[in-house]
């Protein structure tokens, strides 16, 4: 089979005075779209037991470089069964859970960690009222990442901090991770709307960050007390550099967390060119700020941006686009509408270049947005609050009970009714806020509905993605037949590892004779030699322009039988001074690739900010539906039938039914490819990641970085 290649290269401040801001006219995108399609979601239930449940987020995948994966201990934390495992999900909850409060002027609140794949059908996890006393239950499959109690106090790592009497977790409301170079971010409300508020960086045991670049905050930084602390004058090139240019101190723009947060996203490193993250925080005044947790908070917004009025709204919603123009969308419910800040940068902070506003008759109290597709491929801007380039977003309806598909010029594109199990409506007041896997596929929401004795319990709930064609599905093979005996795992599996023969179907042209013998395990090639297939071609000398050599099977090194001629030619052409080796695919997760939606592709497709960009190739299949290519060398393939099919024809002479140029005469109907697609996808299964232990071991001792 040809070796993987996917369709494109991955890649892996003042802010304007208030008078300005409120004198510029705003830009409004008012759209009205009758003819939305509208789609019933049905959910399930995944956890359940809490109350005051506001922010939900999935952890998703750090990247290398940094401080998750460079450091062994942190690394830990991100193992399947962990708190920080990246297919587990965060959920910010206004208790503690039986912890002892470590500040009792202050809220309470706790940060649970959730393997939503515990929950099985008609069973959901019930989060114990007591977790603080075994920091997991249900198995591990619920677990006590951070809390309001002495042992997450600021000053546990920063005693002389302003902050050090506040928790990492006070009243929480919404989850932002930087996992490019970074950790968790909370923003709390451990007074409530009115009061000051907190945003708070923690590392992987969930304390406050240690070894923090600020004295004065350390990684909490609430109210008042976190002004910036140092003032760059220009910007310099180099962490050094730019430490030795802040001799003044000061805010660069009047700002600070006067209220409660309620709303998080990260922004991606300082345009001072420090390397330190920046994330903005969303006030119960309707302000943003911005957080540079090297130097403090200045302002962004100013107070009235958004409209909080005087019921508390749980959270305000906020994504931010970085491509093709950095803006900050933000939820404004009393207004049914989303505000979107433009944001440019003065090489010191981030500034607000103007506002427009998205409207439409479906916006229903807006209370939450996420990024459709989240940005997980661009280590600098990394994270589940950040837009992948052209992704859409989905925005929660309080109102009722809905959530919208936007694109970013405010068009609906789709509407879904949220329903429970039994398939009852949600209703209006009922959900709070929403994550989106990093797959794109799922959709979490918190959800509020009556309790015995006539409680409000918050729930978190499950449901598929969707868009203008419907929800979203598994992905229906090319073949929509069902599977015939012969067309089993276990069928594919004895035509995996069975030598053809001429008699048995081999066919006249081949490299191999089975397939086994180009992928001897699921990691990829075998380490033997005649294994690898090799591409040659001359590199003119002067011009540099590579070319085929015109010898027999240009471009390939061509496999005789001793049988054929007298004489053995050389296995390379003489005129060939080029030669790689191409690599059979690695079959561990082969079976999933076509899985992955198109959108998702595309989106890593966009330049990354550094002039490199992909560019997705888009394949015509069999059954003459476009889509995505996912297979071969040049991603010629879409669909892993499609694959299959082109293996055989290429590697060992077979001609399929269902290969998307089938030749005149086939030797499989289908039957063949079939069975080995479905051997592949069992494969898949097999080598996926471990699921969670019996119980979370004991967090080790910390270690930590300055890029939080």
């Amino acid at each position: 089979m040809p070796s993987l290649a996917l369709a494109f290269a991955a890649l892996g401040v003042a802010a304007l005075p208030t008078r300005a801001a409120t004198e510029a006219t705003p830009q409004v995108a008012n759209v009205a779209n009758p003819a939305v399609p509208n789609w019933p979601l049905r959910a399930r239930l995944i956890a359940t037991g809490m109350h005051d449940a506001f922010g939900v987020r999935q952890v998703g995948r750090f990247h290398s470089g940094g401080p998750f994966v460079s450091n062994p201990e942190f690394l830990l934390q991100t193992q399947a069964g962990r708190a920080l495992d990246p297919q587990r999900v965060l959920v910010a909850v206004g208790q503690n859970f039986g912890a002892a409060p470590g500040n009792a002027a202050h809220a309470p609140g706790a940060v649970l960690s959730i393997d939503t794949t515990a929950a099985t059908a008609g069973q959901a996890l019930v989060v114990p009222a007591l977790l603080a006393a075994g920091r997991s239950g249900s198995g591990g499959a619920v677990q006590l990442y951070s809390e309001q109690s002495a042992a997450r106090l600021n000053r546990l790592h920063n005693a002389g901090a302003r902050t050090a009497a506040f928790a990492g977790v006070s009243g929480p409301r919404y989850l932002s991770i930087n996992n490019g170079f970074g950790r968790p971010w909370v923003a709390n409300a451990p007074f409530g709307l009115r009061g000051a508020g907190s945003e708070s960086v923690l590392d992987p045991d969930g304390a406050p960050l240690a070894n923090a670049p600020s004295d004065a905050a350390g990684g909490v930084f609430v109210g008042a007390l976190s002004p910036r602390t140092s003032r760059p004058r220009a910007v310099r090139t180099g962490w050094l550099a730019s430490l030795l240019n802040r001799q003044d101190s000061g805010q660069l723009t009047p700002g600070a967390i006067e209220h409660g947060a309620l709303g998080t996203a990260f922004l991606g490193s300082s345009p001072d060119g420090s390397g330190f993250a920046v994330f903005a925080v969303v006030t119960g005044a309707g302000a943003v700020v911005q957080v540079h947790v090297q130097d403090g908070v200045d302002g962004l917004a100013p107070p009235g941006t958004i409209d909080v009025g005087q019921e508390d709204p749980g959270v305000i919603g906020t994504a931010f686009q970085w491509i093709p123009e950095r803006a900050l969308y933000v939820a404004d419910a009393r207004r049914d509408r989303i505000a979107v800040l433009q944001l440019a940068d003065d090489t010191r902070q981030f500034k607000l270049r103007g506002i427009r506003h998205l409207q439409s008759r479906w916006l229903k109290r807006p209370v939450d947005l996420a990024a459709c597709v989240p940005e997980i491929a661009n280590p600098r801007f990394a994270s589940h609050t950040t837009l992948a380039g052209g992704s859409d977003l989905y925005v929660v309806n309080r109102g009722d009970g809905s959530v919208l598909r936007l694109a970013q010029d405010g068009s609906v594109l789709a509407r879904a009714v949220i329903t429970w199990p039994d398939g009852q409506a949600v209703g209006a007041g009922r959900l709070r806020a929403i994550a989106v896997s990093a797959d794109a596929q799922r959709l979490w929401l918190i959800a509020e509905r009556e309790a015995s004795g006539g409680a409000v319990e918050s729930v978190l709930i499950e449901t598929s993605g969707f868009n203008a064609g419907g929800a979203f599905g598994a992905v229906a093979d090319t073949a929509a037949t069902p599977s015939r005996p012969a067309e089993t795992a276990a069928a594919g599996a004895r035509i995996f590892s069975t030598a053809l023969t001429p008699a048995t179907g081999l066919g006249a042209r081949f490299n191999a004779a089975s397939c086994v013998a180009c992928h001897p395990g699921p990691g990829g090639a075998s380490s033997r030699e005649e294994h690898f297939a090799r591409r040659v071609a001359r590199m003119d000398p002067v011009s540099g322009r590579v070319l085929a050599t015109g010898e027999l099977a240009a471009g390939m090194a061509p496999r005789l039988s001793s049988a054929a001629a007298a004489v053995r030619p050389e296995p390379l052409p003489p005129g060939a001074n080029v030669v790689s080796l191409r690599m059979p695919l690695a079959l561990a997760a082969a079976g999933r690739l076509d899985e992955i939606p198109d959108a998702v592709i595309e989106a890593q497709a966009f330049s990354k900010g550094d002039g490199i960009k992909g560019r997705v190739h888009r394949v015509t299949g069999a059954d003459g539906t476009q889509r995505v290519g996912r297979y071969g060398w040049k991603a010629d393939s879409a669909r892993l039938d499609e694959a299959v099919a082109t293996a055989l024809a290429n590697e060992m002479g077979i001609d399929s039914a269902l290969a998307a140029h089938p030749a005149a005469l086939v030797a499989d109907d289908g039957s063949m490819v079939r069975a080995l697609s479905a051997y592949l996808r069992d494969v898949s299964r097999l080598h996926a990641p471990a699921g969670p232990t019996p119980a979370a071991p004991a967090a080790p001792q910390r270690r930590s970085e300055a890029l939080p």
